[in-house]
């Protein structure tokens, strides 16, 4: 697994438990450039995983990113 898929995996278990998080929460959480954490949000979001606000300011998980994170692991 490359290390934007493992970081992308964090995230959504982070926001797993609910309610819109900040965007600048996300890269300080992990401690990732906010760069790296915007390019690996809008893939998350252009799968479907997560969505933005109106704003573009906060993300949450959707549920197919909760069933991807109920996958089993192989």
């Amino acid at each position: 697994m490359t290390a934007t898929f493992r970081i992308s995996d964090r995230i959504l278990e982070y926001i797993q438990t609910g309610g819109w998080i900040v965007i600048e929460e996300i890269s300080r959480q992990f401690g990732i450039a906010p760069e790296k954490s915007t390019k690996t949000l809008a893939f998350l979001s252009e799968f479907g995983f997560i969505e933005f606000d109106s704003d573009n300011t906060r993300i949450r998980i959707t549920d197919l990113g909760e069933k991807f994170l109920e996958l089993p692991e192989i």
